[in-house]
């Protein structure tokens, strides 16, 4: 016999079962709304972990290949990050998105010096293309805070001058910014995206610079007696770290952005002395929350990679080999 329910009946079911599907469906929006939540902040912890850097068997300017490394904060472990494309040249300078989901370098697998672009999970680097279109060589690219644009410099062998120029996200619609003299350095942001930090080199001597995307002139951030580069910027204050030879040696130094209190952070440090033709393998770079900063010097013959607290303490060497550490990057 076939049981039949009234139309009337189900209705009143219908209304009767709906807070309570509306509650589990709260629920579960609930769960996984959270569970994406602990996901992306175990990410973005995890990344903040993470320095990328470049390593060539042996000696600078040696010859060797360049490979892109991963250093875990955390465990101190090095790992194969990308194998060096071109023999005798390879891929550093290697930076990345505001969210890490995409990474930049130099490579020399495109014809000449060019900023690959790739997808980046924190394991594995892919779908590698060119970054832009155009004929110069490129180097040293660098996003955005808020992830809107892309500063890289560009040199003309043809006229051996060098420039910086700003292009959209996807490295389209690249624009004059200013000429630096330095074809291949270390450039960033100030924090709110307004102004770029960098290298100009004037009668033999290197000084930090900044200047707006506003216009106006580039102002000078430090006057001294000495080589200053390698620049970056907190992305919490509004600070400058840099490379500078101002003591006879190379250490690392922090000052604010309208040049007051210059700080030398390795006094201690037994580095070789700097050299204003020889300053692209040097990077320095800040960790995300702004208490950390990681850089490049030479110790005893060899690039090795230190970090220190941004208040100049716990001075620690990560990196202690017979290879080239170059171009280090806190990822963010």
């Amino acid at each position: 016999m076939i049981r039949h329910i009234s139309l009337s009946k189900q209705v009143k079911n219908y209304y009767l079962l709906k807070p309570y599907f509306l509650k589990q469906m709260i629920k579960m929006f609930k769960f996984y709304f959270i569970l994406t939540l602990t996901f992306l902040f175990y990410c973005k912890v995890s990344s903040q972990n993470k320095i990328i850097f470049s390593r060539s068997p042996g000696r600078i300017n040696t010859g060797k290949t360049l490979d892109l490394m991963i250093f875990d904060t955390k465990t101190m472990e090095t790992k194969l990050l990308l194998k060096g494309s071109i023999n005798r040249r390879g891929e550093y300078g290697a930076i990345t998105s505001p969210d890490n989901l995409k990474i930049i370098f130099n490579t020399y697998r495109f014809s000449g010096w060019k900023l690959g672009i790739g997808d980046f999970d924190g394991k594995n680097i892919s779908n590698i293309k060119k970054l832009t279109n155009r004929k110069n060589y490129e180097y040293c690219a660098q996003y955005s805070p808020d992830g809107s644009k892309i500063a890289y410099v560009e040199y003309d062998w043809s006229v051996r001058e060098s420039d910086i120029y700003i292009a959209d996200k996807n490295g389209k619609n690249g624009k004059y910014f200013f000429k630096t003299g330095i074809s291949d350095q270390n450039i960033d942001w100030t924090r709110d995206s307004e102004s770029i930090v960098f290298t100009l080199k004037k009668n033999k001597s290197l000084s930090i610079y900044i200047k707006s995307l506003n216009g106006g002139k580039a102002k000078k951030i430090v006057s001294h007696l000495a080589n200053d580069f390698a620049p970056s910027t907190s992305k919490l204050e509004d600070k400058i770290a840099f490379l500078s030879d101002k003591e006879g040696k190379i250490h690392l130094f922090v000052v604010n952005t309208d040049g007051s209190n210059l700080k030398n952070l390795t006094p201690t440090l037994e580095s070789s002395d700097g050299d204003e033709n020889g300053i692209w393998p040097y990077k320095t770079s800040w960790s995300p929350d702004g208490k950390k900063i990681v850089f490049n010097v030479i110790i005893n013959g060899d690039l090795e990679i230190f970090i220190v607290n941004s208040d100049g303490t716990e001075l620690t060497q990560i990196t202690n080999n017979n290879d080239t550490d170059m171009t280090p990057y806190w990822l963010n």
